[in-house]
């Protein structure tokens, strides 16, 4: 058995804590709440908050995606203007209830605390890092040894900090980014590729057939988008009903892909590299050995946009092939 199917068999396995950029304070704006999670996606465990404390999504600020399937610990902000009080829910027969406490290691559910206040929301990436506590099981002498071979490559050469999973949660159907579609102008697509993923739906276009069959799965504000489609409303405008940190997720996972690609494909072009499955049948390439490791750490890969032009040669070719391969065009 292979390791990747050793790690993550139960949410305690996983253990990742938030490290806040915000400090509580007695006064202020915004409530700082930590969420504590298992087995919850973090926009999940947002959209039953928003649904069952009856807070709009858009006024809850986090600053980052944490995996489902794990325990985990973040924190989100909440305009003081609702009232938050130390609260439990969990998932029972496919409905959601409040509940006195969550036994994190075999429910699923999460768990919200106010630690106090502070004066601006939090925004994605707002926070100094994350503490990750990993358990590893069935850990046979050929993987120790392959184990800390790898440790020793580690050590000496650094980790290349690939996005991970956590990142293409809204990626539908393997392989689907519902950025690709908005970049051509196509909200048609974008709608379909974000309700669907890739697979072919006969009643595409019969709104109301479309939500007979899917209301009972659906948030309040894929209910609301699917009714302005039975209204009339274009496209364009349904897709602006889901909340923006809903649509920010599409660019992030797009950029997040082409981001790891980059990385990728450098890698394959300067060393000797392993490269291993990842999510979606992509591939995440490792380096065995680096001969320029001081380069190497202060290497700047841009994440988007084109006003940061790296100056290494090689790099700039990867990813003019990158966005040439997935149809990205610098507009003047």
């Amino acid at each position: 058995m292979k390791l990747y199917n050793k790690i993550k068999r139960k949410p305690e396995d996983f253990i990742v804590e938030e490290i806040p950029v915000l400090k509580p304070e007695k006064d202020g704006k915004y409530w700082l709440v930590k969420l504590k999670k298992s087995n919850v996606s973090t926009l999940e465990a947002l959209r039953v908050i928003s649904r069952l404390l009856k807070i709009p999504l858009k006024k809850v600020g986090f600053a980052g995606l944490k995996d489902r399937y794990a325990i985990t610990e973040q924190y989100l902000t909440i305009p003081v203007d609702y009232g938050i009080e130390k609260k439990c829910f969990k998932l029972v027969n496919n409905r959601w209830i409040e509940t006195e406490s969550v036994n994190f290691e075999k429910e699923m559910g999460f768990c919200l605390e106010p630690s106090g206040k502070v004066n601006r929301p939090l925004t994605l990436g707002d926070l100094k890092g994350n503490r990750f506590t990993l358990t590893v099981r069935n850990f046979e002498k050929n993987l120790r040894e392959r184990f800390y071979r790898n440790l020793e490559i580690v050590r000496k050469y650094g980790f290349p900090n690939y996005f991970g999973e956590q990142r293409f949660g809204s990626v539908k159907s393997r392989d689907d980014f519902v950025l690709r579609y908005l970049l051509k102008g196509d909200f048609d697509g974008a709608l379909r590729s974000y309700f669907f993923g890739k697979s072919t739906v006969d009643y595409w276009g019969d709104w109301r057939k479309l939500y007979k069959t899917l209301s009972p799965a659906l948030e309040e504000y894929e209910k609301d988008l699917i009714k302005g489609l039975m209204r009339g409303l274009t496209a364009e405008k349904a897709f602006r009903i889901l909340p923006k940190n809903v649509r920010l997720m599409f660019n992030f996972a797009f950029q997040s892909f082409l981001w790891n690609e980059y990385l990728r494909e450098y890698i394959e072009a300067k060393y000797p590299f392993e490269r291993v499955p990842f999510i979606n049948n992509w591939k995440l390439s490792f380096y065995l050995e680096v001969y320029d490791v001081n380069y190497l750490k202060e290497l700047l890969i841009p994440y988007t946009g084109h006003q940061f032009q790296p100056e290494d040669k090689l790099l700039k070719k990867i990813i003019k092939k990158i966005q040439k391969k997935y149809g990205i065009e610098i507009s003047t």
